[in-house]
This record gives C-alpha cells, sequence and structure tokens, in this order.
C-alpha cells in the first residue's frame, strides 16, 4: 500500500496550495495531476481537453493517477477537479491512501476567480459543480476550504491523526523489513517464549528501527516478548537524551537512560588519539550488561545490521584479525545471556528509506565523527563496500551468502586439515 494523501475538490478550491502546504508541512512529495499530464503530453489540462476531448483527457488522467499509486509512496497529490468521477478512480484513491475534500461554496470559488482564470477552464459551471459533489463527499476526511492554507492542513492532521500515525508501519519498505527481520530472526532462533530484551537505544536510526521492527514483531509473536530500551550517555558535550526519552514515552516503551560523564575522561584524544571507537564501544557495551543485569534482561540486542557485518569482516580481513564479523546470536556475560543483532540481514539503504517516514529526533553526534569521516577506518571500508557494489551489483547479499558458507577446506587453518594431509 502506498499511503498517499489525495486531495479532492471541484476547480479553484485551492487543493494546490494547500496540497504544498501541506506536503512541506509533513516532509513528503507533493504531485499535481494536472501538472504531471502537463509533463506527461506537453499540454495543460485545458489545452488536452479542448484539443482532444474530455474522454481522452479522463483516460489520460486515470493513467497518470494508477502510476502514482504505484510508484509514490506517501505523497501528498492534488487531483484534477474531474478525478473523482471517472469511473475507478475512487477505488484507485482509497486502495492506495486517504483520501480528503476541500469543502467550499460556488460562490466564494466565484470570487476568487478571475473572468481570465475561468476562461482558461473549459468545464467550469454550475451544473458541473452540483454534479460533482456526491463524488467529493464520498471522500473519508471533509476540510473547510474557506480558511487558509496552514489552518486547513491543521484540520487536516488532526483528523488524520491515526493515518498518519500508521503510514510508517504500512509503507512498503518498513513491511520488506518486517519480514526480512522476521525470517532472519527466526534463522538463529532470536526469540524465544517470555524473552526480555534489552535494547541499546544509541539514539540513530539505526536504533529506534530496530526498536520499531521488534515492537512489531512483538504482536505478531505466539509467545510473550517484553522489550526494554536503555541509552547509554558517556557525557559527551552537546548529547541531550530528553528527545530520545520523550520518542520512547509518546510510543509506551519502557526507557532507561544511564548518565556516566565520568566516561568521557576516558576518551580524550591524549589517551584513545584518533581512534576512539573501540574503546568507547567496550564502555557503553559494559555498561549495557550491568544494566542487563540490574532489569533482570536475559539478552541484548544491539542495531547492526548487513553494512555493518561487512565491514567488520572486511576490517577483520585486512587487520590480520581472522575470518569473523558480528555474530546474530552469541553469548554474552559468560553464557548467562545473550547478544543478538536482529537487523543482521538488511541493508543500511532499506533501513535509511523506511526511517525517512518517522519522525526519529534528531541528537548530537560523536564529537570524533569529522575525524573518523576523514581518517577513520570503518568510513573508508564503508565507501569501498560501497564502490564494490558498483562493480558487483548485491555484494551485500553475495557477501552474506559468503559469510555463512564456510569452505573450511580450501582455507588455511591447520586446526581445519584432515590428519596426514600436512
Amino acid at each position: 500500500m502506498s499511503q498517499n494523501i489525495y486531495l479532492t475538490g471541484f476547480m479553484g478550491s485551492g487543493k494546490s496550495r494547500v496540497g504544498r502546504e501541506l506536503a512541506q508541512t509533513l516532509g513528503r512529495p507533493f504531485i499535481d495531476t494536472d501538472e504531471r499530464i502537463r509533463q506527461l503530453y506537453s499540454l495543460s489540462a485545458g489545452d488536452f481537453i479542448r484539443q482532444k476531448g474530455e474522454e481522452a483527457f479522463r483516460q489520460a488522467e486515470q493513467s497518470a493517477l494508477k502510476s502514482i499509486a504505484e510508484q509514490e509512496e506517501f505523497a501528498v497529490v492534488a487531483t484534477g477537479g474531474g478525478l473523482p468521477v471517472y469511473p475507478g478512480n475512487r477505488q484507485i484513491m482509497k486502495e492506495s491512501g486517504i483520501t480528503a475534500t476541500l469543502e467550499i461554496s460556488l460562490e466564494a470559488i466565484t470570487a476568487r476567480l478571475s473572468d481570465a482564470e475561468k476562461a482558461t477552464r473549459p468545464l467550469w459551471s454550475q451544473e458541473r459543480f452540483i454534479q460533482r459533489q456526491p463524488y467529493y463527499q464520498d471522500c473519508e476526511i471533509h476540510l473547510d476550504a474557506t480558511r487558509t492554507p496552514a489552518e486547513i492542513v491543521a484540520e487536516f492532521r488532526q483528523k488524520a491523526e491515526k493515518f498518519l500515525q500508521e503510514v510508517p508501519y504500512r509503507t512498503r519498505i518498513f513491511q520488506k523489513l518486517l519480514r526480512q527481520c522476521a525470517k532472519d530472526s527466526a534463522a538463529f532462533g532470536l526469540f524465544q517464549k517470555d524473552d526480555r530484551i534489552l535494547v541499546g537505544l544509541s539514539g540513530g536510526e539505526d536504533s529506534f528501527m530496530l526498536m520499531e521492527l521488534l515492537h512489531t514483531l512483538r504482536r505478531k509473536m505466539p509467545f510473550p516478548l517484553e522489550i526494554v530500551a536503555a541509552n547509554i550517555d558517556v557525557g559527551y558535550p552537546g548529547f541531550d537524551a530528553t528527545p530520545i526519552e520523550a520518542y520512547c514515552r509518546a510510543r509506551g516503551w519502557e526507557f532507561h537512560h544511564r548518565r556516566l560523564p565520568e566516561l568521557y575522561s576516558l576518551l580524550t584524544s591524549d589517551i584513545v588519539g584518533e581512534k576512539p571507537c573501540p574503546r568507547c564501544s567496550r564502555l557503553r557495551r559494559g555498561q549495557l550488561h550491568f544494566l542487563l543485569k540490574e532489569l533482570h534482561c536475559n539478552k541484548l540486542a544491539l542495531g547492526q545490521h548487513l553494512d555493518d557485518l561487512c565491514v567488520s569482516f572486511l576490517m577483520s580481513l585486512f587487520h590480520g584479525g581472522g575470518l569473523k564479523t558480528m555474530g546474530p546470536n552469541v553469548p554474552a556475560d559468560g553464557g548467562a545471556a545473550r547478544l543478538i543483532r536482529p537487523l543482521w540481514g538488511l541493508e543500511k539503504a532499506d533501513i535509511h528509506a523506511a526511517a525517512d517516514f518517522f519522525d526519529f529526533p534528531k541528537t548530537q553526534s560523536c564529537p570524533y565523527e569529522p575525524l573518523l569521516e576523514e581518517r577513520g577506518d570503518r568510513k573508508y571500508l564503508e565507501e569501498l563496500l560501497q564502490t564494490l557494489d558498483g562493480r558487483f551489483p548485491g555484494v551485500r547479499e553475495a557477501m552474506r551468502h559468503s559469510m555463512g558458507d564456510l569452505r573450511l577446506e580450501h582455507l588455511l587453518d591447520k586446526r581445519f586439515t584432515p590428519p596426514g594431509k600436512l
């Protein structure tokens, strides 16, 4: 389901103005079906009708609408005044999103438009205005078009609150991630009955997406599953966990914040040099393990995805650390708990695309980020991975397959050489 927002109403009701305002407010694309026709046929709606007739225009308009419904995701669409009247169009809109109509009297529209503007609209008439009203009334949301665009947008957001809340979870990309996450988690037995899972919520989009996916999966599980979020604040200057906590509270998630500013003194440049990440990661992980016991959780979930696994594999390979990566389900706390990575099979680009539909809070980035962007090994390997994908399309999926298909007899580890063969 594409979950678009379709604005309907008679010509001159303000669909384009309101649509642009709504799209800007929601941070989504804006599409005008009349403009789409102009782009496709190099004709305005009025010229198209005058040259080729109304029926030909309606067929072209429906073709454009079908394309929008199939290809666009959560776009704001201003439709032509007669679009809802043509057979099949209302069904297309309702199956691919939500419909809203701008209600206004013909007298108010007449007062808005000049004679020149009305002259460019070949289907302008009181008879058509009356004839189209039942089709506009069929919309799910009715808006007062006599108000300002900002006021109409506020009215829409209030009336469509439930729809707007559910959109991110209904998008094609989120549903793709959900299916893959469920499949990958089952492959490594990540979830068991009565698990209480502590999620390391750093504040980045990967960890937020992990929380959203886990809570969505939890509702589909055949057994109980508890999820707890925790943020470890090591005292980086400017970092504020308040937006993270507010988001969690709004979603009804259990959240814990552990602030330990004294740890920042262990991450200064004179101690860690230009490579703070390993020590910072160990410090955060250590605190999460303390919380794991304190909150009576049996699993710790982290947000590493497939790109992270591929980069870690390359990092270990190039540094001579052996053929290894981040396992999806490994022992923690000496085997008393498990460390799981539910996103292990998801690509970073897909997570980013899905996150675009959520209003995740923005947090202060690591103060070392400019240095890591410039000289960090991990950043270099991330860019290398992208370069490799240009030469070997689907390289991440290929590496995923290879990391799960070890050919020990073709490697150099003597432990796996058959006796008498040395």
